[in-house]
């Protein structure tokens, strides 16, 4: 599957298979996709609608058929608080927002069995650009020590936002993962302004 190079230098698939609501498939599913040609895995630290421990048991079922972890895009999301189920938040939602970002990327890793990451994504913008600054630049700590090899962002439709927070960012977004549907005329506007600068839209993950 052809890849494309986005702003950090990073090779990626341009699908990747989106692993949302596929609950207690998740890891035959991802298993299969894989086999059958995908090399990019998307899914996130949120329990709510995401099985992420069955993704990183693809991963391992994958290394003994010859796929290793070298082979695979793999991407994943801290998910704030109001996209969480609040009887299952796998993050303490009493600490710092910078804190609850730093727990949820070492669970992440715990789930997918993995030492690094190729993405990490802001599931969406929190209620202001300074809250959303503040897991920006957890991500942008987490990018420095070597967890993940990008930093991008999701569910992202407001372009004044989206814009203020490419302006304040150190470590630039490399990825803006909107939904693609024809009722929101493709959200059209975010993306066209943003692939200027080569930040590069996925397809939704549900999409898969």
């Amino acid at each position: 599957m052809k890849n494309i190079t986005t702003l950090s230098g990073v090779a990626m698939p341009c699908l990747l298979y989106g692993t949302a609501w596929k609950k207690d498939k998740t890891a035959d599913l991802v298993t299969t996709a894989v086999k059958y040609g995908f090399r990019g895995i998307d899914t996130a630290c949120q329990p709510k609608h995401y099985n992420e421990a069955g993704v990183g048991e693809a991963i391992q079922r994958l290394s003994n058929d010859g796929i290793t972890r070298k082979d695979l895009y793999i991407q994943t999301k801290f998910t704030p608080l109001n996209g969480q189920d609040p009887l299952n938040v796998p993050y303490n939602r009493t600490a710092p927002l910078s804190e609850q970002v730093a727990q949820s990327f070492e669970v992440s890793k715990k789930n997918l069995e993995v030492s690094y990451v190729d993405g990490l994504i802001l599931h969406s913008p929190l209620e202001n650009i300074d809250r959303s600054m503040i897991a920006w630049q957890a991500m942008e700590q987490i990018y420095n020590q070597g967890g993940t090899k990008q930093i991008g962002i999701s569910n992202c439709y407001d372009l004044e936002m989206l814009k203020q927070l490419y302006e304040a960012a150190f470590i630039k977004p490399a990825v803006l993962q909107n939904r693609f549907y024809q009722d929101t005329g493709y959200d059209k506007e975010p993306k066209n302004p943003v692939k200027m600068h080569r930040v590069w839209p996925l397809l939704p993950d549900h999409f898969f």
